[in-house]
């Protein structure tokens, strides 16, 4: 089986061959389409001038090839576009590949400080979690993705048919590059589905009215046998001008009916064929999964309602044409006609598109995990337990980090302890270690394979406390804004149902020693009361205490730093135990700090 740098590198030698072959022929016939146009003009002032029949017949010829050219040329550029579409998208998996995930949205929108967890394990921003996952083409796959790296899931079904979805996505390469090219070919508007999804839920307001549907049906009529009639007489009949009147009034008096229609619907056909497109990849391929196989079935009974739809749209929008609109509405209120036609589509098949648009949204998420899933081959998915609150792994890496320089590490908290008290020097890898387990947790929950060994873990909501912001234009302090954010994990922790998984990082930094340590261990004490698990890091040893005062709840584990000829080395590595290094001095010794 390829690796993913071979398989991204074999696919972009194959569309680099397929645009350098469309980029010559396009040459070729923009070139020769030059010279039909040149042999267009010179026949066309040989005929003007002989007045030979023949002539202009040639001239005729020349015109035909040429906007024959025009066509074939056109059908080559968006050939040329489409494959520079693919290599965009494999050049930035490369990238990707070397952890430059810099190509890809970081749902900076989403960023929350006050959220749980969101905001101290980077979820979001520059660099982030979000930014290494994204691949989405729709608005609302992007705010999925957002909302799924936001909440933990309190099923181990969901998870487990998510992790059985990315699983089987993402051992189809081909697909994913598919789906991200034909969502990629149509720009989407901010609101364009907000918008259309309102019209689908709306009010009938034309259907159901008995008057409006024969007036739509008489007046056309009408109209009808008076062009007739005109042209049977040879000379126009005065009363059209009075159908065209009445017909005019009945639009200027239903236009506080019409108007919303044209604002939900208007302009609606690029993102339904962004969804038809992205339905038509799900169609063409056969899966396993039990989610897939609905989807995919779904989406090939829909297809045909949809572009049935786009039909009545397509329609619809001729109506801005500024000679055939009015004229069309003058004489058989043709706005009426078109909005009864999508009125009664509407009402039978409503349900396949809302259902359609939900499908892809899932989907376009599931796409992205896949390709995530499908550059680290080696991760592992882990496995959800539903008994107990024990999270074990081996060799647990960040994602974030490279794996070549990664180091891994065990972790077996919940089944022997209750709490890790963890203690280190700085830049020893504390903060590190406590993000991987949080973030660990994020995507088992959203379905995603990890970089471990092994991994065992159960359903634990989250809240955690590491990055303290202080806001002056709300006049709170740092003090004050970290113990609001510890009083709401212990406010949300104790009325909640559900196991937690807390992880705090140097708590009650803004105070002093004496005063940090005995709220610390107040802290730790009253998180032991709770049905929760989690990591407590602080540089205090003098905590390490609490080990022998809740034996079988708190636990002492450490990260170490040796000093060796005045130089600081780092193993990052966790140990049972409590810490007794100290390497601040050294380090501001080594920047030139102090002397």
């Amino acid at each position: 089986m390829l690796s993913p740098s071979e398989y991204y590198n074999n696919q972009k030698r194959h569309f680099t061959g397929l645009l350098d072959k469309a980029t010559k022929t396009a040459n070729a016939i923009s070139t020769l389409r030059l010279w039909t146009a040149i042999g267009f003009v010179i026949t066309a002032i040989w005929a003007f001038r002989s007045g030979g029949g023949t002539h202009w017949w040639g001239a005729i010829l020349f015109l035909a090839a040429f906007l024959v050219l025009v066509r074939i040329h056109q059908r080559l550029s968006e050939q040329c576009e489409l494959y520079k579409l693919h290599l965009s998208i494999l050049n930035n998996e490369l990238k990707a590949l070397d952890g430059d995930f810099s190509s890809f949205a970081d749902g900076a929108q989403f960023v929350d400080i006050a959220h749980p967890y969101s905001y101290d394990l980077d979820i979001f921003g520059k660099g982030s979690i979000y930014q290494m996952l994204c691949r989405t083409v729709t608005i609302d796959g992007a705010r999925m993705l957002a909302d799924r790296l936001s909440s933990i899931a309190r099923s181990r079904e969901i998870i487990t048919g998510r992790q059985e979805v990315i699983a089987e996505l993402g051992a189809l390469p081909g697909l994913q590059q598919n789906f991200r090219v034909a969502g990629s070919l149509e720009p989407e508007e901010p609101k364009s589905r907000e918008r259309l999804e309102e019209w689908l839920r709306g009010d009938e307001r034309f259907i159901n009215n008995k008057l409006i549907i024969a007036i739509t049906i008489l007046m056309p009529l009408v109209s009808l046998a008076c062009i007739t009639y005109s042209i049977i007489i040879g000379d126009a009949n005065p009363l059209l001008g009075l159908i065209i009147i009445v017909n005019w009034t009945l639009l200027g008096v239903l236009q506080k009916r019409i108007k919303p229609t044209i604002s939900q619907i208007g302009n609606a056909e690029p993102f339904i064929d962004k969804t038809e497109q992205l339905l038509k990849e799900v169609a063409s391929n056969e899966f396993k999964a039990a989610w897939l196989q609905r989807s995919a079935t779904d989406a090939k009974s829909s297809l045909a309602h949809i572009a049935r739809f786009k039909s009545h749209i397509k329609l619809f929008e001729s109506r801005d044409n500024v000679f055939l609109g009015p004229a069309l509405n003058s004489l058989f209120l043709f706005d009426l006609y078109c909005l009864l036609r999508l009125e009664a589509w509407r009402r039978k098949h409503k349900t396949v598109l809302l259902d359609a648009m939900d499908s892809i949204t899932s989907l376009d998420v599931y796409i992205s995990c896949a390709v995530y899933a499908f550059n680290n081959p080696a991760n592992i998915y882990p496995q959800v337990t539903t008994a107990g609150t024990e999270i074990k792994a081996k060799d647990l890496r960040h994602p974030l980090l490279a794996s070549a320089t990664a180091i891994g590490n065990d972790v077996s908290l919940g089944r022997q302890e209750q709490f890790y008290l963890l203690t280190g020097a700085n830049m020893t890898g504390k903060s590190t270690f406590i993000r991987t387990v949080g973030v660990s947790n994020v995507l088992c929950s959203i379905g995603v394979p990890l970089p471990a060994a092994e991994v065992s873990m159960p359903i634990l909501d989250m809240y955690t406390s590491m990055r303290i912001t202080d806001s002056v234009q709300d006049d709170i302090s740092y003090f004050r804004a970290e113990l609001n954010r510890i009083k709401g994990i212990m406010d949300t922790v104790r009325a909640s149902p559900h196991p937690f998984l807390i992880l705090l990082d140097e708590p009650l930094r803004g105070t002093n020693s004496t005063d940090k340590q005995q709220g610390t261990r107040s802290i730790v004490e009253t998180l032991l009361t709770f049905h929760a698990v989690g990591i407590v890091a602080t540089h205090d040893t003098g905590l390490c205490d609490m080990e022998s005062n809740y034996p079988g709840k708190v636990s002492n584990y450490y990260f170490e730093s040796k000093v060796e000829q005045n130089a600081l080395s780092f193993d990052f590595k966790l140990r049972k135990g409590g810490s007794t290094s100290n390497n601040a001095t050294i380090l501001m010794r080594q920047m030139g700090i102090i002397n």
